[in-house]
């Protein structure tokens, strides 16, 4: 289980947005804490993400830094009084690393999400035995928790049959429809489940096509989230092999969603891209 002193991409989130308002309001920590009435140590942990804070402490931090109403202030607002993943964390102690917690309460707490996998078909639109293919060729440590895994990332879908479920935007390399994961009959029932999900009215499914390969060089597999409610909050996961990396300056996360609308212009449309994946399921 992560140690508490290690920020969550929430409270991450709340700390940069804050030191960006005290830094545009010409403030240097040491006259903000004189000013606002708090130590240097409360405001530095606070803008590093290593403490919360309250919602009402919050609101009258964003009135010290004339932060207006607006999208900003309240995504703040929202990110300091829901907290999604309690329960996960409770359920998957020792399993589970922090980066994938992290990445469950960002799924829940989305308003939109998108991604970008080259290579593989999306976590949140996998079969268990799909998932647990991948699980069982990864490293020993995977294997020894192939159950809760795969049972994580079960868990974890529900998210896109709720009624306020976030809007799923996915763009897919070709070859992860063709990549055999699991045995032929996996495969297969992947892709049929696949085909299904982009009849989904809150999932739009996109196929980037082998023809468009060389758009390939934009970036790896990446997620994009834009957190409720609809703002100027938004954080990027990009994966690495050994780790997940959370993205959150804005100048970056601007750069990943311009690559993303760059690869959906040279994706095939949402009914070209399902009967692709039909025709895919039904070659033999």
């Amino acid at each position: 289980m992560p140690s508490r002193n290690i920020p969550s991409v929430r409270l991450r989130r709340i700390g940069s947005a804050l030191r960006r308002a005290r830094e545009d309001g010409g403030l240097t920590i040491d006259t903000a804490c004189r000013r606002y009435g708090r130590s240097k140590s409360w405001l530095s942990t606070l803008e590093n993400g290593l403490h919360s804070i309250d919602p009402q402490e919050l609101a009258d931090l964003l009135d010290f830094y004339e932060v207006p109403a607006g999208p900003l202030r309240e995504s703040l607002l929202h990110l300091a009084t829901h907290k999604p993943g309690k329960n996960w964390e409770r359920a998957y102690e020792g399993r589970i690393s922090a980066a994938a917690l992290d990445l469950a309460s960002l799924e829940e707490d989305a308003d939109l999400i998108r991604t970008f996998q080259p290579c593989l078909i999306p976590g949140l639109l996998q079969l268990p035995e799909y998932t647990r293919a991948l699980v069982m060729a990864g490293s020993r440590r995977n294997k020894r928790n192939a159950d809760a895994l795969v049972e994580f990332r079960r868990r974890r879908q529900r998210i896109l049959g709720q009624p306020n479920s976030p809007r799923y935007v996915a763009i897919i390399g070709e070859a992860a429809l063709r990549n055999q994961v699991g045995d032929p009959s996996v495969m297969n029932a992947q892709l049929q489940c696949l085909a299904e999900a982009a009849r989904e009215k809150a999932i739009e499914l996109r196929v980037l096509p082998e023809s468009a390969g060389a758009y390939l060089w934009l970036a790896g597999p990446f997620d994009l989230f834009t957190l409720r409610p609809p703002g100027r909050l938004s954080v990027t996961v990009v994966e690495h092999f050994t780790r997940s990396l959370f993205v959150e300056d804005e100048a970056e996360v601007a750069e990943h969603a311009e690559i993303f609308t760059k690869l959906l212009t040279v994706s095939l449309d949402e009914d070209l891209s399902r009967e692709l994946i039909v025709k895919v399921a039904s070659t033999p």
